[in-house]
């Protein structure tokens, strides 16, 4: 479909926009009807489809986006979150700020392999029950979102949605770890020790000690069956991936791709059927987090279709000015895709916002991997970094936040976890925009 207009970014805009504003002007509202706005902007869009290409083309306009991207995406991050929920870490006692640095470490290591989605659902509880009794748990969530939930992501297609998406792509699997760790080594060690300082400081404060270790408890580790398929999904990721197309409603598509998402669902539901269910109960497993994501991005992936197009267009399309100013003479600088793909990022999730600059900048993936890795790498960072800015930045922002409040931690409000993410990620972000 020939995709001229801007005004085909409406439907996406909306969904972005409700997503950042709502909840704060209409938080009943919100509540209410979270899952209609994203279906109603989809209708919006679908509707006009066929108002001016026809109702043929609802179908194709449906079609396309949910099998080439949805479908692939959707089910890595819900294979990761069902396995390791299907896992449960205890550890006896309360623990300080040595335990929760180095805890908050090893969950941005493995974040890499597991993904951040996977990481999160892991780690979240055992980290809030190690600090149990706590007076001071406001920067406990907090760090985790900035280390578990997005800059450890960096490492590998496994570890965040943009990353597998580029993956999904051309992008070599092991191109990411090469161009990236400096930059994700650093990131995490500097906040490893703002964490610790912070930390350190809020727990000497802390009048007295609510919870005593218990001497005769050891680790409980339940679950051990959902390591095997943990590997298990990085063995789908990393090795189904075969030639071969098929076409349907006029579009082509990659056998590799589905075989690889019906292999994760696959291994979700044996985690599902061999996991005994008093472990899920332990770790308070619930299924509504990975629905709102699921309906959340059905929406996002169908609206942010006709933006792609455009994108394609370059200096010659509606978006012609910021392709213009991003790209001034025809070539690409690092340091302005760094900043407007993560400030994107930060008000959606970041998987679209990566799509979205693998298209303006190139299309290729060897021409990006090439010639153009400095490009991919500042747009790879950022979308994987910046999703820390804001509560839906990324998906695991929002179970980290709904598990803290469970578990009666104290978590920001909306802006006042913008103020945090300003004081904390902007500096170190800024410091690494100089160095693209």
């Amino acid at each position: 479909m020939p995709f001229i207009s801007s005004l085909w970014s409406v439907p996406f805009m909306g969904i972005v926009l409700s997503m950042s504003f709502l909840p704060l002007l209409c938080p009943k509202f919100w509540e209410k009807y979270a899952f209609s706005v994203p279906l109603f902007w989809s209708a919006a869009y679908l509707f006009s489809v066929g108002c001016f290409f026809g109702v043929a083309e609802i179908l194709p306009a449906v079609v396309e986006p949910l099998l080439a991207d949805y479908i692939p995406f959707m089910a890595l991050i819900f294979a990761l979150y069902v396995v390791s929920g299907g896992i449960f870490v205890d550890f006896p006692g309360r623990r300080g700020p040595f335990f929760n640095t180095a805890f908050l470490f090893f969950g941005s290591v493995i974040a890499g392999w597991i993904g951040t989605t996977g990481a999160t659902a892991l780690l979240i509880r055992p980290f809030l029950r190690a600090n149990s009794g706590r007076k001071y748990t406001v920067h406990l969530p907090v760090f985790f979102i900035f280390l578990v939930a997005n800059a450890g992501g960096a490492a590998t297609p496994l570890g965040d949605p943009p990353l597998f998406m580029g993956f999904l792509k051309g992008i070599d699997f092991f191109w990411f770890i090469r161009h990236l760790y400096l930059f994700l080594t650093c990131t995490v060690l500097l906040l490893c020790a703002l964490f610790f300082a912070i930390d350190f400081l809020l727990f000497r404060r802390e009048a007295a000690v609510v919870s005593v270790p218990d001497e005769n408890k050891s680790v409980e580790f339940e679950g051990k069956i959902n390591l095997i398929l943990t590997a298990a999904i990085l063995a789908a990721v990393m090795f189904c991936n075969f030639d071969g197309e098929f076409s349907l409603c006029g579009g082509k598509f990659s056998r590799s791709s589905l075989t690889r998402s019906a292999f994760l669902l696959i291994i979700a539901l044996i985690s599902m059927k061999i996991t005994p269910t008093g472990i899920r109960e332990k770790n308070m497993f619930s299924s509504e987090p990975i629905k709102e994501v699921a309906q959340l991005f059905a929406g996002i992936f169908i609206t942010v279709t006709p933006i792609i197009s455009i994108l394609h267009q370059g200096s010659n399309g509606t978006f012609g000015g910021l392709f213009d100013w991003m790209a001034p003479g025809g070539e690409f600088l690092a340091e302005r895709c760094f900043w407007v793909s993560g400030l994107l990022s930060s008000v959606l999730d970041n998987a679209p916002t990566f799509l979205i600059f693998f298209h303006m900048t190139a299309g290729d993936p060897g021409v990006l991997m090439t010639t153009k890795s400095h490009i991919l790498t500042a747009f790879s960072l950022s979308t994987v970094f910046m999703g820390a800015l804001t509560y839906i930045g990324n998906a695991p922002n929002l179970i980290v936040k709904s598990v803290s409040l469970q578990y009666g931690a104290k978590v920001p409000s909306f802006l006042g976890y913008m103020v945090w993410s300003a004081a904390v990620m902007l500096p170190i972000l800024t410091l690494i925009s100089r160095f693209l």
